[in-house]
This record gives structure tokens, C-alpha cells and sequence, in this order.
């Protein structure tokens, strides 16, 4: 009988080593997603740790005890906290939804286009772009905990704190030139929010917001086009025996490049509106840019490490493999070995069925997985 499911590997971009890994029309099509393996390869333990640590502490600096910043002694005649209150140009949840889109964008981009053909299936690929969505919002959640507790802990006043503030000199006002500061200054302001508001400059948190999710979308486009793979991934796609595929991948590279540069240059402008604004003093901005930044890398660096430890799904068992091959620096050398012309290692049959049901053999272990 005529076999009607033709093979995949016909349409997909070529990775030298690659191709011992057996790629199915019907392992791409939505419906064939194992959702279940795909929750269940997540690194559950840093997340519900990282909720733990960050989630309940957030909370408590918003609506507890700690929800009101330090309170610093003010100089009324202080023309850096004497701008006029005004509207925000970017609203807060701009600040991180939109680069939270371009950062889910370019992890799909990544994992489904340019390394389509080292997932084999789109079990792996869905699995490999939830870890890093996680992990990008788990670098996220870290640096809100940061900048709420700095804001809370230093009480470094706005730019617009004394339209905020409507002070008034009280019984207690007095002078104190030696310091430069007033005390016993009184604010007839009855919203004490908005005061209290006025009293978190340090660090920007729509600097910070943005630049996590944009410096962790730079250092996983970075991984992916440069230290992924060995050879340029643009070169699978172009022939490169003439000058035009030459240029063809060299574009690639500007290509992502400038796509970097852009997200990083959304996350400046968001920040600079702040200034513009009269919310933030410039200190406040590179502080928390520089915060967010911070914070980006570390995780995106150890995401990038832990991709070794994602089981990968084996479509033909129905069952999950712990090496990942066909990605150099992540996995096993399989990759590696067949660029240099050698014989890669033989691997477990992928035919082979686990003796215990609801579970599936690891390649090069002894030891198995409960899927159930």
C-alpha cells in the first residue's frame, strides 16, 4: 500500500548530524502536542520556588505594614522635586506587555523556524519555547520583588513630589540650613497613595519592566544565532557556494542584529519618557535599567545551561529521551562529532518500547521516566 505520510525532512533546513533524528508530517500538526509532556518537562521546582520567594513578598510591600516608603526629610525650596504633576506618556502595563510579546515572538521564531529541524517534532518544540517563556517571567517576577523593595526601602522623592505633596509649614517646621532639609513639613495632600507614590523614584520600575524582557529576548536571540549551533543557522537555508548566498546569510545576521537593537532601543524610550515626564530623575532610570538588565542575564544564562536537563520527546515510543541531540553546548556530541567527520555513538533504537508502562527509556541510561 502506497505510503501516504510523506517524510518532513524533504521541506526542512538541513543541520549536519542531524538526521538520524526520524521527523513525521503528523508530529507538526497542532492536535499531535503531548500537553502532557510539555508540563510535565518544565522545571516546576524553580517555578513554584521563584513564586514562593517573590510573589508573597510583593505582596506584602504592596498592601502590607511596608507599602509606605521611607519617609526622607524634604527641602521645599528643592527645585528637583518641584516639577509640575502630569499624565505617564507610556502607561505601566505597556512598559512590560509589550516586550514581553516580542520576547514570546522571538522564542517562537527561534524554536520553530530556526531550529525546526533539530526538535524533530512539535512536542519538542512547544516544550523547549515554554521553558524559556517560564524562565523569561520568572526573571520577570525577580525584578519586580527587586525594584519594590529598593523603592520601599530608600524613599527617594519624584521629581513632581511637591505637587504631589502640597506642603504646609506646621508648628513643628524648622528650618536647617547646615542640611539643606526642612522637618515637621506638612503635605495637605489627603490621598496618601499619591504621596506615597511620590516617595518611589529609585529605581524606575518602567525601566526596569522593559528591560528585563527585552535583555532576556537579546541574550536568547544572541544563544540561539551564534552559540547554539556551531555552523550559522542562516546557512541551512541559503546555498553558500556563491556570492548571493553569502550576502543572503550575512543579511540573516544583520537581520537579528537589528532585531535586537530594536527591543533594545524600545526599552531605552520607554525609560527616557520617564524624564520627559517628570516621574523619574535620570539616576532613577539607569538604575533601573541597569536592574532589569542584570537580572535578564543571569536567567537567560541559565536557561540556556539547563536546556540540557528538558527531556526530549521521542514521538515513536510516545516517551521522553534525556540527551538532547543536534544542539552543540546543550546537549550531547552527536552534533559535534558528525561536523568533524566522525562516527556519532550509537543511540537507543527509537522503536524500542519501555518494559514498564507509562514510562520511557532515557538514551544512554538505566533509568526511566514516569509520564503518568
Amino acid at each position: 500500500m502506497k505510503n501516504r505520510v510523506k517524510d518532513e525532512t524533504e521541506d526542512l533546513p538541513h543541520f549536519p548530524g542531524a538526521s538520524n533524528v526520524q521527523k513525521h508530517t503528523s508530529s507538526w500538526r497542532l492536535w499531535h502536542i503531548n500537553f502532557k509532556f510539555v508540563i510535565a518537562s518544565q522545571q516546576w521546582a524553580t517555578i513554584i520556588f521563584t513564586i514562593l520567594v517573590c510573589v508573597v513578598p510583593v505582596i506584602i510591600l504592596h498592601w502590607g505594614p511596608a507599602r509606605h516608603p521611607r519617609n526622607r526629610d524634604i527641602f521645599i525650596y528643592d527645585a528637583g522635586i518641584s516639577y509640575p504633576l502630569g499624565d505617564d506618556s507610556v502607561p505601566a502595563w505597556v512598559a512590560w506587555i509589550i516586550p514581553l510579546i516580542l520576547l514570546i515572538l522571538t522564542v517562537l521564531v527561534g524554536e520553530f523556524i530556526l531550529y525546526k529541524p533539530v526538535h524533530a517534532n512539535i512536542t519538542n518544540a512547544v516544550t523547549t519555547s515554554l521553558h524559556f517563556i517560564i524562565d523569561g517571567l520568572a526573571a520577570f517576577i525577580v525584578a519586580i520583588l527587586v525594584y519594590v523593595a529598593t523603592k520601599s526601602a530608600v524613599g527617594y522623592l519624584r521629581p513632581d513630589f511637591l505637587a504631589r505633596c502640597k506642603p504646609l509649614g506646621g508648628p513643628n517646621y524648622t528650618f536647617q540650613p547646615q542640611y539643606g532639609t526642612d522637618t515637621g513639613t506638612i503635605c495637605t495632600e489627603t490621598n496618601t497613595s499619591l504621596v506615597d507614590d511620590g516617595r518611589s523614584s529609585f529605581p524606575s520600575g518602567h525601566a526596569c519592566m522593559s528591560a528585563v524582557f527585552v535583555w532576556y529576548t537579546a541574550g536568547y536571540f544572541m544563544w540561539a544565532i551564534y552559540f547554539r549551533h556551531r555552523q550559522s543557522v542562516f546557512g541551512s537555508f541559503v546555498e553558500r557556494k556563491s556570492w548571493l548566498g553569502f550576502f543572503l546569510k550575512d543579511l540573516g545576521h544583520a537581520l537579528a542584529l537589528y532585531w535586537i537593537l530594536l527591543n533594545v532601543g524600545l526599552s531605552w524610550a520607554i525609560a527616557g519618557s520617564r524624564i520627559v515626564d517628570n516621574k523619574h530623575h535620570p539616576a532613577d532610570v539607569v538604575g533601573g535599567f541597569f536592574l532589569g538588565a542584570s537580572v535578564a542575564l543571569i536567567f537567560v544564562i541559565r536557561a540556556t545551561a539547563c536546556l540540557k536537563f528538558i527531556p526530549v520527546y521521542n514521538i515513536d515510543t510516545d516517551g521522553a529521551e534525556h540527551l538532547r541531540g543536534g544542539e552543540h553546548g546543550v546537549g550531547d556530541n552527536r552534533l559535534e562529532m558528525a561536523e568533524m567527520g566522525g562516527e556519532p555513538p550509537a543511540a537507543a533504537p527509537l522503536s524500542s518500547a519501555s518494559p514498564h508502562p507509562g514510562r520511557a527509556n532515557s538514551l544512554g541510561a538505566q533509568h526511566s521516566i514516569s509520564l503518568n
